[in-house]
């Protein structure tokens, strides 16, 4: 899966396009709109995060004891009126990205 990940990643998550791959056991962030790499200057990880436009990110990373592939969501909105209504909005975003990655 993280071979598929860094070979194919995302176009778009949520409908936010993906701006920014980065590939942490590369070292190298690559900015996918014009394909320019820099590097992130870090030590090297088996980490892949996917930026999306809106300002959401998607991490992944095996674990380090099971035979399984960690995914952390961080995403973002402006705050409504409604705590909860913001709430059910950013867990039907997690929810999309979670199908769209087929998880």
């Amino acid at each position: 899966m993280m071979t598929a990940l860094r070979n194919d990643p995302p176009k778009t998550l949520a409908g936010s396009p993906v701006i920014v791959a980065i590939d942490h056991a590369k070292s190298t962030q690559t900015d996918l709109r014009t394909g320019a790499t820099s590097s992130t200057q870090l030590p090297a990880s088996n980490v892949l995060q996917f930026i999306t436009e809106a300002g959401d990110k998607v991490s992944a990373r095996p674990s380090g004891t099971e035979p399984k592939i960690k995914f952390y969501f961080s995403v973002r909105t402006t705050t409504g009126e409604s705590h909860a209504a913001t709430k059910a909005e950013l867990e039907r975003k997690i929810d999309t990205f979670i199908e769209e990655l087929n998880l």
